[in-house]
């Protein structure tokens, strides 16, 4: 909040009263106006494939300034080195940005140390407001250097009460047939032990992996129960690769697929319908899930391990 008062280092100031709406329906999608983003980001790269090569010469975070980094952690165990940036396009309240190992110029491809960061630092903070996402190349990442989001979400969201249907394992689910978009979740639970959260880390990275080998991309949203402190980490899939954002129209990245959706205008915040959020959101799935599910079927019941890198068809 010190860094967001001083002029010149964020591309503008996140206001504190924003025009926020929630749309009435049976999920209750949290709307609200974000015009700045819009107007004042830095503009998205284009990124056109899942396993793309680091250009050093695109804008990417060994180039921010100093003070943009707020802190650096190192993870012994994991041997990794995590640098804490803000966002300087804020969408929420204290918007961080998760870097690992940022000299190394890893492409943003989930890594299983990146990974087993993430899910670790969420369960070890008595903060369920702070959530997690990712979003991979084609699914409206906008930087080629690996990062995830940190973001202060306090609503309730539809994915928070969001009804679950196993899939394997007792913590591999999809979404049941009565939400509003599908997804994986994976429950690491409070009581797991460190060999279970290495075990389901490790499943959700094969996941992931095998995602980006069958061309699908996909986002990531993790958060904790406030009702028992366990973990959710949510994998959304789509067919439809999507090379560059329009950076005025409603666009779909974890955020919107979790069930908040900042807008560009104030137009928008008024009008938008649960009708058309939920026809938009379908609109960039695709039909890539049932194959994700038998992937996921085979990944956790350790299944012939070769059947998880065979091809993805429709």
């Amino acid at each position: 909040m010190q860094l967001h008062e001083m002029p010149g280092l964020f591309a503008y100031q996140l206001r504190e009263e924003r025009l926020k709406r929630q749309l009435p329906g049976r999920y209750g999608f949290h709307v609200e106006l974000n015009a700045d983003r819009s107007l004042k980001r830095r503009a998205p790269q284009i990124i056109d494939n899942l396993n793309p090569k680091f250009k050093p010469q695109q804008f990417n975070f060994n180039k921010v300034d100093g003070q943009e980094v707020l802190l650096i952690i190192d993870d012994l165990k994991d041997k990794c080195e995590i640098q804490m940036i803000i966002n300087k396009s804020p969408l929420t309240k204290y918007h961080t940005l998760i870097c690992p190992d940022v000299k190394k110029n890893l492409v943003q491809r989930v890594t299983l140390k990146s990974l087993a960061f993430c899910i670790n630092f969420l369960r070890n903070i008595e903060e369920p407001n702070m959530r997690m996402g990712y979003n991979s190349p084609g699914a409206l990442a906008s930087v080629n250097h690996l990062h995830f989001h940190l973001l202060d979400m306090p609503q309730e969201l539809y994915i928070d009460k969001v009804n679950l249907q196993e899939i394997a394992g007792g913590y591999a689910y999809r979404l049941n047939k009565e939400s509003p978009t599908e997804a994986v979740c994976f429950v690491v639970l409070a009581k797991d032990d460190e060999q279970q959260v290495l075990e389901k880390v490790q499943n959700i990275h094969k996941l992931t992996e095998w995602l980006c080998n069958n061309k699908l991309p996909h986002n990531m949203f993790i958060t904790q129960q406030k009702n028992s402190n366990d973990l959710r980490v949510f994998v959304f899939v789509r067919d439809k690769f999507c090379v560059s954002k329009d950076v005025t129209a409603f666009n779909v990245g974890f955020c919107e697929l979790a069930g908040f959706i900042p807008l560009s205008d104030e137009d928008k915040v008024n009008n938008l319908t649960e009708q058309k959020v939920i026809e938009r959101i379908r609109s960039v799935t695709g039909n890539a899930y049932d194959a994700v599910y038998d992937q996921v079927q085979h990944i956790v019941n350790g299944t012939d391990q070769s059947l998880w890198q065979q091809p993805f068809t429709l």
